[in-house]
């Protein structure tokens, strides 16, 4: 029965005793092990408990204990040692009539139905040389490709590649990897084999995480392998991964340990020695640590974090006279039956001479070797066969058939008895170890703290739970005015982990302002994000553990939005644009500069945005300059360029230009028509450029990247601003901030929309122009402005001038349709800019200019209805020439003569600028007319008309009246009565006007009607005479008698048999080819005739045909109907049965 012994300094219970009971006899223990002095080797594995007798069989039990799987592994024999991985189970054991250990590699997730067991996959004799020495222990990695076995002469044996040699369908039952002996000292037996590998220099906690069933599960995949060899006076390294050229075996320790007394931790790190005097951890590199544990340990064993020691308990005097005495030191070799393999690493345990006696007692410790305490202690009377891992538990097999359970307690249980005894650094210690969360204890300590009145350190625990307890349970303990620094802090850091909310924010910068604390204000404004490992050994917890740029988060750490309102409330408007500057939130940063800032000035110094281009004076010190918010803006936008200052300009460009018009103008221009980084400064084209280059705004605000708490705001004059998108340094060179990438420095670079000059993203893509027509709006009231806008912008983006056109290449990826759209509505704007009231006459020249080119793409529609709405003469008549209104021209100066204006003034040529003509509107009417007249006969009557309304109008054009008769008599332009009907409308034109051209015309009328009366008598005789022919061919009572004697086609003469026609021609049979029905010669002639009568007649059918041309053209298609015989009222489709050609045969 086991009883626990009371703790001293550092030992705890964290382990529950409980005996296992069989599940069919709740009385007594397990059947399988109440013969305990049977069991020679115990092992855990993927099936089950894996638990080997002397006789040779092996047994695979499950967590109830119940055999599944029973089979004769060594017949005659006994297993020695056994050890899996993966499902592959390696045993070596003794057989009759054999002298060598025996070998046996088994698949147990494969049985095979004939032995009721495990597939074997490979059988082979452990002998390196002629002469059999027994196995003292045995290594297996985890992957199943190195094997190695210790032997009592010293001898190390290491097989390669062994997974390999199994998964080879080929090999036969043999075939093993050949072994390769690495280590050979015969005076030195070896006692105990371990992979690791790391290469630890002390116990500390590590950073990796392997599960928790890891002891000495090592894979060679990682990129360090090492076999550690413990022999019973030295511990020595073999190196595996990574591969040198002559391996050997190297010295770490001149210590070593007897039989089972070694294990390798359940990381693989280490292999811990039992030693007498304490236990001992031994890397690759050499000793690491200990733990003073006195007593002589009879067996090590790994279960997670723990080292489970077995060794004699400590008896009191009255019984040393009846327990049996053990020697002090383990001896190798005590005989082959004393070789039992160990739970985790085959070395072998005492049995039969090694064997505890029924009245020995024995001691089992739990020790932790990383945190230096002891688990658990328990005697356990009867002494103990065995321990091993299994389940998550360690189970303790005594040599009285009985089997103890040790169940670790829960992780709150174990962390409650640490708390009451306040061993808060322990408690953290265990937690990391485990790989458990520790926020749980650091707020535990730091309530101790608290209520002992230790506010800092309180704070300093509390700070370390941020994520994982919630802010508010710390805020409220911290809102007493004298805490308020300690609150401060707090808020900071949850702001620096990215974990705050804007109720946080806005706390915080309350706290601030109430405090009057600039100074940290500064520091926060400027503060870096970070990013934080989680929880575990080797986890970041602290801002003070990060490296300077180590872990720098790409978000800021707080509510940016709630940082900038609340310091716009509290009048920190230095504070609130550096925010919106630094993390690129380009519209509240020039939404402080024009709405808050506005025409106040602020102190910048020269050069602050970029380092070492201050003014200096002969003191060293830099001079400053007064600045106001909007020159701040203009520059910023200067330097932003893209997208980002095309929407900004479009919210502030109205309040800039009212404040800034030529600045504003110039970045409007240049931002229309540069493609790329806009120059970082550009005075007015119609200025000397003499002007100082402005800073932006706020640029002393510097920047710490490396701190956690940076210097404060006014300390920061050579410090530089996170820059934003475009902005280069003046000698084209990047700043070395600039050169680090955003994962490291933590600064976001908002990539601006227009890259560099010449810049492609993604080998494709060139930067884009905003459009000129998203700043019409802005320019209200800034008319002069305007126009230079406009013109600059026309010329520099488009080469379009009033005087000529240059040749501008235009960048790939703008629209051709959209820029066309912005051309004319560039030109189209500049029209109305020059017709307004209010411009001068050059102005107005220039419309005219505007007007008469031809290269300028403005729209003739719009620019008419401006100059019609801005009564411009000379534009109007000019448009309605270019867009072929010439009857508009002529009404025009008609109206301008209706309206009593009797003097005009007259452009000249379009050569001659600026030359004009004083003219009547009559005049005008007159030049148009004979400009236009010829091509275009309809202006004729509209004229004649015009200039015979009054008597003024006759009288003094009296000869333009005759030139214009004469020319309408030679161009048949109008009848007669036509002329008589528009002179006689009035009692203004005469008939003497007309005389002369009246007699001519009746004259001339005359003729036509004699030679129509002739035409009209010929086509009458003409037709009687088809009639008569047409009745003597359709006659069937009068014969017709044919003389022709001569054939119409060989011309000779006629004989039977013959043909003839009634069309008097007559020919020869044979010259007839195919016996033609109708006439060779008259068919060529009427072919035409039928094939039109054929398309009429199918085109009759095609009503919609029909109706379509007379909703185009009236009576014109239905006479056309008519005279093709659609509506078949002239003739009927069918056939008559004797055509006028039909012939007859003699």
């Amino acid at each position: 029965m086991a009883s626990t012994s009371s703790t001293t300094h550092r030992q705890f219970t964290f382990f529950d005793v409980e005996t296992v009971k069989d599940i069919h006899d709740s009385e007594s223990c397990p059947e399988i092990f109440k013969n305990a002095p049977e069991i020679s080797a115990m092992t855990s594995s993927i099936a089950g408990l894996v638990v080997a007798d002397i006789h040779g069989s092996i047994h695979i039990l499950n967590q109830s204990f119940i055999s599944v799987a029973s089979w004769v592994a060594h017949v005659g024999g006994r297993v020695t040692h056994m050890i899996e991985r993966q499902g592959t189970l390696v045993t070596i054991g003794e057989e009759d009539n054999v002298r060598s250990a025996i070998m046996k590699i088994w698949n147990l997730s494969k049985m095979d139905k004939r032995t009721n067991g495990p597939s074997l996959l490979r059988s082979a004799k452990v002998q390196p040389s002629g002469k059999p020495h027994p196995v003292s222990c045995i290594a297996l990695t985890s992957d199943i490709a190195f094997l190695a076995i210790g032997l009592a002469d010293g001898t190390v044996l290491l097989y390669r590649h062994l997974d390999q040699s199994l998964a080879s369908a080929s090999g036969s039952l043999t075939t093993l990897p050949k072994p390769r002996v690495i280590h050979e000292i015969p005076t030195e037996p070896v006692t105990f084999l371990g992979f690791t590998t790391s290469n630890p220099t002390s116990l500390s906690p590590a950073d990796d995480s392997l599960p928790q069933d890891a002891s000495n599960h090592i894979a060679p995949s990682n990129h360090i392998l090492h076999l550690l060899i413990i022999t019973t006076s030295s511990t020595y390294s073999y190196p595996l991964i990574p591969k040198v050229s002559s391996p050997s075996s190297v010295l770490v320790d001149e210590i070593g340990a007897g039989l089972q007394c070694a294990c390798v931790d359940w990381k693989g790190r280490w292999v811990t020695l039992g030693r007498e005097e304490a236990l001992y951890a031994c890397a690759v590199g050499g000793r690491i640590g200990s733990y003073a544990l006195e007593g002589e340990k009879k067996s090590l064993h790994t279960h997670l974090n723990y080292i489970v020691v077995v060794l004699p308990a400590p008896f009191p005097p009255a019984m040393t006279t009846a327990t049996t005495p053990v020697s002090n030191q383990r001896k190798f070799g005590a005989g082959g039956a004393g070789m039992v393999p160990s739970t985790t690493t085959g070395a072998p345990a005492g049995v039969g001479p090694l064997s505890s006696t029924s009245s020995e007692v024995a001691r089992v410790v739990l020790v932790d070797m990383e945190n230096k305490l002891v688990a658990y202690t328990g005697n356990f009377e009867g002494g103990v066969r065995d321990a091993i891992s299994a389940w998550g538990h360690v189970y303790v097999a005594g040599n009285d058939g009985k089997l103890t359970r040790l169940i670790e307690k829960p992780t709150p249980d174990k962390l409650s008895l640490l708390y009451a005894k306040n061993l808060y650094s322990l408690a953290l210690s265990v937690a990391q170890t485990q790989g458990l969360d520790t926020t749980d204890v650091h707020r535990h300590h730091g309530d101790h703290l608290y209520s002992r009145g230790d506010f800092e350190g309180a704070m300093r625990e509390y700070i370390n739970t941020i994520g994982g307890v919630q802010a508010s349970y710390v805020i409220r303990k911290f809102l007493t005015a004298r805490l308020t620094p300690l609150l401060m802090t707090y808020l900071q850091e949850l702001h620096a982990r990215g974990l705050a909310h804007a109720e946080h924010t806005t706390l915080l910068l309350n706290a601030y302002a109430k405090a009057g604390d600039v100074a940290r204000l500064d520091s926060f404004v400027r503060s870096e994000g970070r990013v934080f490992r989680g929880e575990g050994p080797g986890s970041v917890s602290r801002v003070e553990d990060l490296a300077p740029g180590e872990g720098l988060s790409k978000e800021p750490p707080f509510e940016l939005d709630t940082a900038i309102r609340v310091c716009r409330q509290a009048g920190f408007f230095t504070h609130a644009a550096y925010l919106a500057r630094r993390w690129g939130r380009h519209d509240d940063y020039l939404r402080v500069l024009v709405e808050d800032v506005g025409e106040s000035s602020v102190e910048l110094a020269l050069g602050g945005t970029r380092r070492g281009t201050g003014v200096k004076s002969e003191k060293g010190d830099e001079r400053k300059m007064e600045i106001s918010g909007y020159s701040a803006a203009v520059s910023y936008l200067r330097e932003l360029g893209g997208d980002c200052a095309e929407s900004a300009l479009t919210h502030y460009g109205r309040a800039l230009l009212d404040h800034l018009p030529e600045e504003t103008t110039q970045l409007l221009i240049d931002l229309c028509t540069i493609a790329g980084h806009l120059p970082e400064s550009s005075p007015p084209e119609h200025l000397p450029k003499t002007q100082a280059k402005v800073p932006g705004y706020l640029s002393y605000l510097a920047l710490s990247r490396a701190s956690a708490v940076p210097p404060a705001l006014s300390a920061g004059d050579e410090a530089s601003v996170a820059k934003p998108p475009g902005a280069a340094k003046e000698n084209g060179e990047t700043s070395a901030e600039e050169d680090k990438g955003a994962g490291t420095s933590g600064h976001p670079r908002v990539a601006s929309a227009s890259p560099g000059p010449g810049h492609v993203n993604d080998g494709s893509q060139v930067p884009r122009r905003p459009s000129p027509t998203l700043f019409f709006a802005q320019f209200v009231d800034h008319t002069a402005h305007f126009v230079r806008f406009l013109e600059t912008v026309a010329c520099r983006r488009w080469g379009q001038s009033l005087e000529e056109t240059v040749a501008v290449e235009f960048p790939g990826s703008e629209d051709d349709e959209s820029e066309r759209r912005d051309q004319a509505s560039a030109w189209n704007t500049l029209l109305e800019l020059y017709l307004t009231e209010n411009q001068s006459k050059g102005d107005k020249e220039k419309a005219l200019r505007l007007l008469r080119s031809s290269h300028l793409p403005y729209d003739a529609t719009h620019a008419l209805i401006l100059c019609s709405s801005y009564s411009y003469a000379p534009g109007l008549v000019l448009l309605w020439e270019k867009l072929g209104m010439y009857e508009d021209v002529l009404r025009f100066w008609m109206d301008q003569h209706n309206s009593g204006v009797r003097e005009v003034m007259e452009s000249g040529d379009s050569s001659h600028t600026g030359a004009e003509i004083l003219s009547s509107p009559s005049a005008q009417v007159i030049a148009a007319l004979r400009q236009y007249g010829p091509s275009r006969p309809h202006l004729y009557p509209l004229v004649l008309r015009f200039l015979t309304a009054t008597p003024e109008l006759v009288s003094a054009h009296q000869t333009d009246l005759q030139e214009i008769l004469e020319h309408v008599e030679s161009e048949h332009i109008m009848t007669p009565l036509s002329v008589v009907q528009v002179l006689s409308r009035n009692n203004v034109a005469s008939v003497g006007l007309v005389k002369g051209w009246l007699m001519r015309r009746i004259a001339k009328g005359k003729e036509e009607i004699t030679t129509d009366e002739r035409l009209i008598s010929s086509y009458r005789s003409e037709t009687k005479l088809k009639l008569k022919q047409i009745e003597e061919l359709t006659d069937t009572e009068h014969p017709r008698v044919f003389h022709v004697t001569r054939c119409s086609q060989c011309n000779g003469q006629l004989d039977l048999p013959s043909i003839h026609f009634m069309c008097n021609h007559s020919y020869h049979q044979r010259c007839l080819l195919g016996n033609d029905t109708t006439c060779p010669q008259c068919e060529r002639q009427h072919g035409i005739v039928q094939e039109i009568r054929r398309n009429n007649a199918q085109l009759a059918d095609q009503h919609e045909l029909f109706l379509s041309e007379v909703r185009d053209h009236g009576f014109r298609a239905v006479a056309s109907g008519f005279g093709r015989d659609w509506l078949q009222l002239a003739w009927d489709d069918t056939p008559p049965s004797t055509h006028p050609d039909g012939s007859s045969s003699i």
